[in-house]
């Protein structure tokens, strides 16, 4: 059955999502929503990427939760690269986030701060009748000559609702009153002399979300005032990273490590935890697999960082789940605020794998990216960044590094990757 309008919402926003699917099927208008349309045993990321790539338009709830979310961030961005129509269903006035604001900047707007009444509902529906509408004669040429018939006469009647789209709005270039939302910045961009905007972009092969991380310099090691570092994080030294790089907006998760490694098992409940113990091996052959490698500490350190100089990017209890916050326990990816490069769980959660063996001090003129050592040496040992769920406040500082056995399976280790290309 055909259904063109698919539903993006997030976890806390079930309730309206159903109240919207109702309203524009009694309507008339077919739905696509999760989990309703997803049929046992289907592999959920790519039942979702099914659902988008078979809906004409795509209308995205959009609250305090949905622009926290990457899965919603990816929805959106499969919508956009294939150039279907975005409605965002606005259920209170909060600024998008640069890498939301990529994507719906110049999409059309219904400002629902009421919630899912009947007006707000009834809006919503002649918006997709309009949508519906502009594309009706692109839709029919797509139709095989033998059902013309039948997609003249759903192109008309798409026609007759789109005449009542009277209450329907498009976002103004410029806030026409100051219940409309503050303009987000501008996405991060990569430093290529082109002027281009690299965009998130999902990786087919485990349905993660990679971020572009632009070329720069930074001063690695024991941040300035930290009364915190270890003799390993130094000495201080500038690295400059010529060249950007594409980084997975979160760490790997049990369902993206189960596409690549099927022999994996997880609660259905924890398909959204990072995935832990793993191995360093482990670690850089699930990113081989995807396209990827492991970054180098350098860039690791880096992307970590954002363009802040302290010991921590964010204040650590709303970025990071560790000792205090945690309860002791993994949480769900992107479950807190990123980073200002649109990362998430940097700090704490799982601790993550990196390219570089150990050494006890930094050598200040080994390279920051390229090659690394590889393989180890049979006695080298090898780092992981980040801190972990437990950590206190002082292991989840961006300089902090842990020496790890590179051969052996880290309880708390988990990967998350980088890829130098699309």
């Amino acid at each position: 059955m055909e259904r063109p309008v698919f539903i993006s919402y997030s976890s806390a926003d079930k309730q309206a999502a159903d109240q919207i699917c109702a309203a524009l099927e009694q309507a008339g208008h077919a739905c696509w929503i999760a989990p309703r349309n997803i049929e046992p045993g289907d592999d959920y990321p790519a039942a979702i990427l099914a659902g988008v790539q078979g809906a004409h338009l795509l209308v995205v709830i959009i609250s305090d939760t949905a622009i926290a979310s990457p899965h919603i961030l990816t929805e959106i961005n499969h919508a956009f690269s294939e150039k279907k129509p975005i409605i965002p269903f606005r259920l209170s006035p909060v600024a998008l986030p640069p890498n939301f604001d990529y994507f719906l900047s110049t999409s059309q707007w219904l400002d629902a701060h009421g919630g899912c009444t009947p007006e707000n509902l009834t809006k919503l529906n002649e918006a997709v009748a309009e949508e519906l509408a502009h594309r009706a004669p692109a839709l029919a040429q797509l139709a095989p000559k033998t059902n013309q018939r039948v997609v003249m006469g759903a192109v008309a009647a798409v026609l007759l609702l789109g005449l009542g789209a009277i209450l329907y709005w498009r976002q103004p270039t410029t806030p026409a009153s100051t219940s409309d939302p503050p303009k987000a910045t501008t996405p991060m961009t990569a430093t290529t002399g082109t002027g281009s905007k690299p965009q998130p972009w999902v990786n087919p092969k485990d349905g993660l979300t990679y971020v572009w991380i632009p070329p720069g310099s930074f001063t690695m090691g024991c941040s300035a005032g930290d009364s915190e570092c270890k003799p390993d994080e130094a000495p201080t030294h500038p690295v400059e990273l010529p060249q950007g790089f594409w980084m997975g907006q979160t760490e790997v998760t049990n369902a993206a490590y189960h596409r690549v490694v099927p022999t994996t098992t997880f609660l259905p409940q924890e398909a959204k935890l990072p995935v832990v113990g793993l191995s360093r091996q482990d670690a850089k052959a699930y990113c081989a697999a995807v396209g990827g490698r492991l970054p180098t500490e350098a860039e690791w350190e880096y992307a970590a960082r954002g363009g802040t100089s302290g010991p921590y990017f964010g204040v650590p209890s709303k970025v990071a789940w560790y000792g205090t916050n945690s309860g002791e326990n993994r949480h769900e990816v992107a479950a807190l605020q990123p980073n200002p490069y649109g990362l998430y769980d940097m700090l704490g959660n799982a601790s993550e794998w990196v390219a570089d063996r150990y050494y006890n001090k930094y050598d200040i003129d080994a390279p920051a990216t390229g090659k690394v050592e590889e393989p180890l040496a049979g006695n080298a040992t090898a780092v992981t960044r980040g801190g972990y769920w437990e950590s206190d406040a002082s292991g989840i500082r961006v300089s902090r590094r842990v020496e790890a056995e590179k051969d052996e399976p880290g309880p708390m280790a988990g990967v998350r990757c980088v890829a130098d290309h699309q």
